[in-house]
This record gives C-alpha cells, sequence and structure tokens, in this order.
C-alpha cells in the first residue's frame, strides 16, 4: 500500500527533513527527465503513458465482480484520499491539457504560406503572430483530432481569442487556479471586442474575489455585461453572431427505435407562434380526431404529444408537394474482362454446337422470374445470371420505373476493367425481391423508383462514365448515393448538398464514377488550392495526405453497412 505524502503529518523534525529531501528529489528528478524529452511534444506523449500507467494502476486495483458473489473489501483513510487525490488530479490534467491544445492550435493556425520569390512564385511556410489564422489550417486538425468540420473549425477559432484576448486567464488555467472552460467562455464573449476592453475585462475579473467558484452562468453573464458596460457594440455583434450560428433546424434519430428528432432553435417569437399554433391545432384534434387516430382504429387515446406532432405533420406539409423516391439497390457480380470474354466465346461455341445437332437444344431458361437450378433467390449475390445481359427483367423494371433507361443509370462499368451482371433487385434492409414485386411498390406507397448497381462483393454502387466535363445527372445520383457525405475526413455534409469534384483534374482525369467523389465546398477549395491532395482507388476509396505527410482513409458508403 503506497502511503499518501500529501496528508501524512511527519511527527518529529527528523521526518520532516527526510519528507522534505525526497520531495527534493523527486523534482529533481523530473527536470533532468524534462530536460531529456526536449520538445513539448515528446513531454506530451510521456504524459500520455504516464495517463496510460496511472488507468492501469487504478483499474488493476479496482474490486471487480466475479460472477454473482457480491465481494468488497475494507478501505483505509489513506486509500480514499488518494482516490480523491486522483479524481480531482486527473481533472486538473484535463484542464491543463485544453490550454496546451489551444496554445499549440493557435500556434498552428499562425503557420501560412508566403511569397519567398514573386518571380518564380516560391513559397515557404512562416510562423505569424498569434492571431493570425491560415486558410484551411482547421481542415487539417479536424482530420488528425477526428473533430467534425465546424467543431475544429471553432474549436480554433476559440483557441485563438483566449490566447490573444485573455493571456492572463490562460496563464491562470495553466497554474491550475481556475479550469480552462472559464478561459474559454470569456474568450467566446470577447469574440468583436477590442484589444482594451479584452484587457480590461479580463483584469476585472482575475481581480475580483471568488472569480475561482463562480459557475458557468455566472461567469458567462458577467463577461458579457463587462462588454456592455465597456463596449456596447461588440456586445451586440457578438450577440448577434451567437444566435446566427445556433439558428437552424435539424433532425437526428432518437434514442427509441425507430423514431427520429426534429430540432428547431431560432428567435423566441418565432417559435412561440409556431408552437402556438401546434397546440391550438392540436386541442381541435383532441376534439375531432381523425379518422386514423382515436377508438376507431382499436388504439388507445392518442397523447399530447401525438396530437402536437399530429398537428406539426399536418402545418409543415399542407400544399407542399412531398414525393418520396425509393433506391433499388440491384446486386451485381464483378468479373474481368478476360474471363468475360473467355465464357462469351465458350457460349458461343456451344450455341452453334447445338444449332449443328437438333438432338442437343438448349434447355430452355426459366421465365417465371424463379432463380435458375443450382441458385438460390436467398444467395448474397442474388439469383446467378452472369449468362444474362446486363439489362436483366430486375434491372430494367427498376429503371422503367424510375422513368430512366439506357446506362447512365449506372449499368456501364469502366471499359477498361471491370464488366458487371446483375442479379435480383434489391432493397438495403430488406433483402431479395423479385421484379413484379416493384409494381406493389410504387402502388402501395405512390413512391419513385430508382435503380442503383451495386456491387455483389463491396457493397458499392458501380459506375459510368461520359466524356464531357460536367457529370449527367445521372451520374450526379451515382455519386451521391455511393459517397452519401462528403469523403473528407470526419465530414458529415450530406452528398446531395456537395459539389462533384474530379478527383485528377479533367481532362487529365477522365469525367467517370472512379474519378468523381462528393466534396463540400470548403473542402472542395481546400484539394483545389493544393492544401489537400487525395487519391480514389476503383472501390471507391479515398486516401487523404495532408500538408504535413499525414494520410487518412475514408471509404464509401455500403448497403452491407445499412443492412
Amino acid at each position: 500500500m503506497g502511503i499518501s505524502y500529501e496528508f501524512y503529518e511527519p511527527e518529529s523534525p527528523v521526518e520532516f527533513v527526510l519528507l522534505e529531501s525526497i520531495s527534493a528529489r523527486k523534482q529533481r528528478l523530473l527536470k533532468q527527465l524534462v530536460d531529456a524529452l526536449g520538445s513539448p511534444s515528446e513531454v506530451l506523449e510521456f504524459a500520455v503513458q504516464m495517463s496510460q500507467v496511472a488507468f492501469h494502476g487504478l483499474h488493476a486495483d479496482a474490486v471487480h465482480n466475479t460472477g454473482d458473489i457480491a465481494t468488497a473489501r475494507p478501505v483505509d483513510v489513506d486509500d480514499h484520499r488518494m482516490l480523491e487525490k486522483a479524481v480531482t488530479g486527473s481533472t486538473q490534467l484535463a484542464s491543463i491539457s485544453q490550454a496546451v491544445q489551444a496554445m499549440a492550435m493557435a500556434r498552428y493556425a499562425a503557420i501560412d504560406e508566403e511569397l519567398v520569390d514573386s518571380d518564380t512564385g516560391v513559397t515557404a511556410k512562416v510562423e505569424h503572430p498569434l492571431g493570425h489564422q491560415a486558410s484551411f489550417a482547421d481542415t487539417d486538425l479536424a482530420a488528425a483530432c477526428q473533430m467534425a468540420p465546424r467543431t475544429a473549425s471553432s474549436k480554433m477559432s476559440n483557441s485563438i481569442d483566449a490566447c490573444t484576448k485573455t493571456p492572463g486567464l490562460l496563464a491562470a488555467a495553466v497554474e491550475g487556479s481556475i479550469p480552462y472552460w472559464k478561459v474559454s467562455l470569456v474568450a467566446s464573449e470577447l469574440v468583436s471586442a477590442s484589444p482594451e476592453t479584452s484587457r480590461r475585462v479580463e483584469q476585472h475579473l482575475l481581480d475580483t474575489k471568488g472569480f475561482d467558484t463562480w459557475g458557468y452562468l455566472k461567469v458567462k453573464t458577467a463577461a458579457r455585461a463587462l462588454v456592455t458596460q465597456w463596449e456596447a457594440e461588440a456586445a451586440k455583434k457578438t450577440r448577434q453572431k451567437e444566435a446566427k450560428e445556433a439558428t437552424g433546424v435539424w433532425v437526428r434519430p432518437s434514442d427509441i427505435p425507430g423514431m427520429a428528432e426534429l430540432c428547431a432553435i431560432g428567435p423566441a417569437d418565432q417559435i412561440a407562434r409556431i408552437y402556438g399554433a401546434v397546440d391550438q391545432l392540436a386541442d381541435q384534434r383532441s376534439k375531432n380526431p381523425p379518422a386514423s387516430e382515436g377508438s376507431e382504429t382499436g388504439e388507445s387515446k392518442p397523447t399530447l404529444g401525438q396530437l402536437r406532432l399530429g398537428a406539426l405533420h399536418d402545418l409543415v406539409t399542407q400544399g407542399a408537394d412531398v414525393s418520396y423516391q425509393v433506391v433499388i439497390q440491384v446486386p451485381v457480380i464483378r468479373e474481368e474482362r478476360e474471363e468475360r470474354e473467355e465464357r462469351e466465346e465458350q457460349a458461343a461455341t456451344a450455341t452453334q454446337r447445338a444449332t449443328d445437332d437438333a438432338e442437343h437444344e438448349p434447355e430452355a431458361s426459366p421465365d417465371d422470374g424463379s432463380p435458375p437450378p443450382g441458385q438460390s433467390a436467398t444467395s448474397p449475390r442474388g439469383p446467378n445470371t452472369t449468362d444474362q445481359p446486363t439489362n436483366t427483367p430486375s434491372a430494367s423494371s427498376a429503371s422503367g420505373a424510375s422513368g430512366a433507361s439506357g446506362p447512365e443509370s449506372g449499368s456501364t462499368a469502366r471499359k477498361s476493367d471491370h464488366c458487371y451482371t446483375t442479379g435480383w433487385a434489391r432493397i438495403a434492409g430488406i433483402g431479395f425481391i423479385r421484379p413484379e414485386v416493384l409494381d406493389a411498390l410504387i402502388d402501395q406507397f405512390g413512391c419513385r423508383l430508382t435503380r442503383a448497381l451495386v456491387d455483389a462483393d463491396t457493397g458499392v454502387t458501380c459506375e459510368t462514365s461520359t466524356t464531357a466535363y460536367e457529370p449527367t445527372p445521372r451520374m450526379r445520383e451515382f455519386v451521391q448515393q455511393r459517397d452519401h457525405t462528403c469523403r473528407f475526413p470526419m465530414c458529415t455534409r450530406a452528398a446531395i448538398r456537395c459539389d462533384i469534384d474530379h478527383v485528377v483534374e479533367w481532362p487529365q482525369g477522365p469525367t467517370a464514377g472512379h474519378n468523381l467523389a462528393a466534396l463540400c465546398r470548403h473542402h472542395h477549395d481546400a484539394k483545389t488550392k493544393k492544401h489537400w491532395d487525395y487519391e480514389m482507388s476503383d472501390d471507391g476509396v479515398c486516401t487523404w495526405t495532408s500538408r504535413t505527410g499525414r494520410t487518412y482513409i475514408t471509404y464509401p458508403d455500403s448497403v452491407h453497412d445499412a443492412s
């Protein structure tokens, strides 16, 4: 059992001197270690290793349940105090780590390209004073720290403000006298304030007794009040910026299967009017419920929440032309062109022999939609239709339902590498279906069906191509279906709201599926301006390389993952 010198009270001067000498020796060893490590990054790497050692030590000494038998052990005051110290120490370490991260982010943002020779266009990296933010610096840290792009951009801006507008508070956080979140909060209130106002607000807070005990709301209110008192216009701009960034409507999945959440943030008067209208309509629905609600359907009386949701649905969708589109994914089997040509040649030879010999007629293929002999309908690849042309009944039914025909719907492959043959139609999460089922889907749901050929091995949508620079509408749809989101690491912008980028610039690279990727405008600009570079394989796997040489891999959306 370790002894906690933090709380141990020496009983004699000899013991006191002995403990003091041990503490001094530890400090000397620590200083030697820091000197040996050298750079701040090496010190942080060592700190990570020490934190891991601390965790494993705590975990190893913990009491673990052994089956159904409850286990416990006595604890003395030293153990209790050690765990309390571990909690407070890890909290302080996390806070100081955030301050270190803020300084590192601010310095990273200050590194930018500067023109060295105007005649040759040669540039060199230089570090500007704190406060400078290079273009696309946030994209580097978003990928490296596995942050969403918006989170990385916001965090970098706040780090710059913390280092430039509140250096005194930042130093206090490093010393451990206040947590870093207070520095970040005050810095966010000083975004639009002048340097003089920022200095006055920071000094006022540092001089205020009890500032280290204030909670979130009190710190935020006090900082905003001080800015309003000394620079009202800056406070107004901060509020406007905060409101603009927070306003929006978005959807996110619920913790309950089959449910989702619709969230809205906006001006209080608008939200109040919307909620008032929903509440009024819900009251009308409770007095005069639609035929689909209430006891007529055998269900219990709807709750007030259900009534409000129904009212909101009617308000939003009334007068709107809402159409639904279901993408039917047709699994296809990839094969090398040489193998296909050899197989076709063998088939042609067999046909010729059958024609010459009337006694050996080829076996007729079933025309009732059943799988060929030896192939079940539940096969992962679907029925084996490798001897059929690309436009099988399943594929043509799906494309006919959407009004699409020809290779633009995704039925052609790269001429140089692979061919594709189709199987039965497949709906993600449901399974393989016969072509005649598609008509029932149209009649029952009133939806528009679109065909998408899917590689049976990878689950990734197959490709199509054109000789023009601009992708065709069907090609855009193919890229959106394959990528689902922006292909930059950690970016979640929906592909339908992204640009379609040529991985290899046109005309050096073709306008084909294997050379097109969905990129949001911000990351598209970062790639175009050579801040990032990436390559894409035939299967749609993107390998990104940052300006510091780090590589990141992103994968296309796969129906195998969604099923």
